[in-house]
């Protein structure tokens, strides 16, 4: 399918305003909020969405893939969390699970040559489950996901089943490395199309590689 330049542009038109209007209203992450105004400038592509990455406590006994039967989100952060706040959250409920989730991106573009191009640069930046989801007279649509994802049962039938230090220190390791991918994924989009300085991408690998490592030491 080929994407229709008008469509494009009256889709762009359209995401843009309503990325705006959201941010107005503090409805969008405020760490990715920069590289989404960037990714909008180029002519060529539009974001739809975005989660800088999360850690989410949900009200559920088991929960599956597609957030599982009776899934009740009860406290989410963007950003590294305390064990204070996790308790107080977790106080009033039976059943709690800890969802740790990576950045994802969802952008369109007007080209197949685009697509396999970001596509390209996602893998290349840790987002291995990145990929093409979608293709209209709109856009081809592109999901830039990585591999950080952790869960952990925090509560059972009213009983603590979990160190909650250690599970926030976990869930923090896994949110900072994951936040860590998406800067080098913005470092490369701004220079290769954005007039950014050049990237080093192999010493970035390296000290990913590095901070992972440090991370986890003591686990």
């Amino acid at each position: 399918m080929i994407v229709d330049a008008a469509a494009f542009a009256n889709r762009k038109r359209a995401f843009v305003e309503r990325l705006e209007r959201e941010a107005a209203q503090r409805r969008v992450d405020q760490d990715i909020y920069p590289l989404l105004k960037r990714l909008n400038e180029l002519p060529w592509l539009y974001t739809t969405s975005s989660c800088s990455g999360r850690i989410l406590l949900a009200s559920v006994k088991t929960p599956s893939y597609s957030k599982g039967r009776g899934f009740m989100p009860i406290a989410k952060w963007h950003r590294a969390v305390s064990v204070d706040e996790v308790r107080a959250a977790v106080e009033p409920h039976d059943d709690v699970w800890m969802l740790v989730r990576g950045g994802i991106l969802h952008v369109a573009v007007d080209s197949a040559r685009r697509a396999y191009e970001l596509v390209s640069i996602g893998h290349r930046t840790g987002h291995k489950h990145s990929g093409i989801i979608a293709i209209n007279r709109a856009g081809i649509i592109i999901e830039i996901l990585g591999e950080e994802r952790l869960d952990i049962p925090l509560k059972s039938g009213g009983r603590l089943v979990a160190d909650l230090e250690e599970a926030v220190a976990m869930a923090n390791r896994v949110l900072l490395l994951a936040k860590a991918r998406l800067a080098f994924f913005a470092g490369v989009i701004e220079a290769r199309y954005l007039g950014g300085s050049s990237v080093d991408e192999e010493a970035v690998k390296s000290a990913l590689r590095s901070l992972s490592s440090c991370l986890w030491r003591s686990v």
